[in-house]
């Protein structure tokens, strides 16, 4: 097949939506317009996107704009910036509003698994979770598509803030509504892996079972993420015990401590439920995803690991979605 110049070019620029733009913002990025299959230049970086510039691209029908390559991760910092102006956008639609918080929670999950000490990432990681959790306060149609919208393919940014959305969802689903303990199981389930960050990748990233001397390696991760969230944030005890306990089961057998029954914290027995789903529904290198009414069917045979009316109000969110 021939390509193309344009299909060409295609390789180097992406399409972003004129929704992700906001008036009197100045933009780090290059913006391209596609004119009769041409990528032409239509602000330079360090201009300021006025309310006019943004209604006539609405008037001509450029809903959607152009990014060099490049140009991404300029282009996720903006987003992130401007998260609360989108969120709070009567113009930009729920399922809109839904991908750029899914995105941009994964971009800071990736920042602070690579640099979890980092003033910044603290910092942006508590932005993204409370943006998270006051989306999901604002009724079941964002939680919805949060769900439409989450990724199949693991890896453990993603299911890192799937988790997250899970567990903030169920817990108000619980009756839970008060934002701070929200807050707290929030971040307990956006870092409940951070302890993976200190794993060899040769591990993490295996294509295939790990062996049972790697495998042993990995079951140090609640243990790590603990210490790795005390050495670097003031952390709730909701949110360590998320991260040290998501691994443990009601029934003892689980790890790393082997807890069992009471001695289970409530908040990381609910965390254990939607790791286990999360981690059934999306694809691994040595296992397709399950079904989501196979990994529930899958989860009750195993109730005697979970506190089970918890885990039943949690199958009961996945059937309405």
């Amino acid at each position: 097949m021939i390509m193309s110049d344009n299909d060409r070019l295609s390789f180097y620029f992406s399409p972003i939506d004129l929704n992700r733009l906001q008036a009197n913002r100045t933009i780090s990025f290059d913006l391209y317009l596609n004119v009769e299959t041409k990528y032409v230049l239509y602000k330079n970086r360090n201009i300021l996107i006025t309310k006019d510039d943004i209604q006539r691209l609405i008037d001509h029908n450029k809903n959607t704009l152009f990014i060099h390559n490049n140009d991404k991760k300029n282009f996720r910092t903006y987003t992130e910036q401007n998260l609360d102006s989108i969120l709070q956008s009567d113009s930009v639609s729920i399922e809109k509003k839904a991908e750029v918080l899914y995105e941009s929670a994964i971009n800071v999950v990736e920042d602070v698994f690579d640099n979890p000490r980092s003033g910044d990432t603290i910092k942006r990681s508590r932005e993204v979770i409370g943006h998270s959790v006051d989306f999901i306060l604002t009724g079941p149609k964002a939680y919805v598509n949060l769900l439409k919208i989450r990724k199949h393919d693991y890896y453990t940014f993603t299911h890192s803030v799937n988790v997250c959305t899970f567990l903030i969802s169920l817990a108000q689903n619980l009756g839970i509504n008060d934002r701070k303990i929200l807050f707290e199981i929030g971040e307990g389930g956006l870092l409940h892996d951070l302890g993976k960050s200190r794993i060899p990748s040769s591990i993490i990233n295996k294509q295939g079972q790990l062996t049972n001397s790697e495998w042993e390696i990995m079951r140090q991760h609640p243990q790590l993420g603990v210490q790795i969230a005390v050495e670097t944030r003031d952390i709730t005890e909701v949110s360590l015990a998320i991260i040290g306990q998501h691994h443990e089961r009601k029934s003892g057998k689980g790890y790393p401590n082997g807890l069992k029954g009471s001695e289970l914290n409530l908040y990381a027995n609910m965390a254990s439920i939607v790791d286990v789903y999360d981690a059934m529904t999306t694809n691994r290198s040595y296992s397709k995803a399950r079904e989501p009414m196979d990994a529930a069917k899958f989860l009750l045979s195993i109730r005697e690991d979970f506190n089970e009316d918890i885990l039943k109000r949690f199958i009961g969110i996945l059937a309405v979605t």
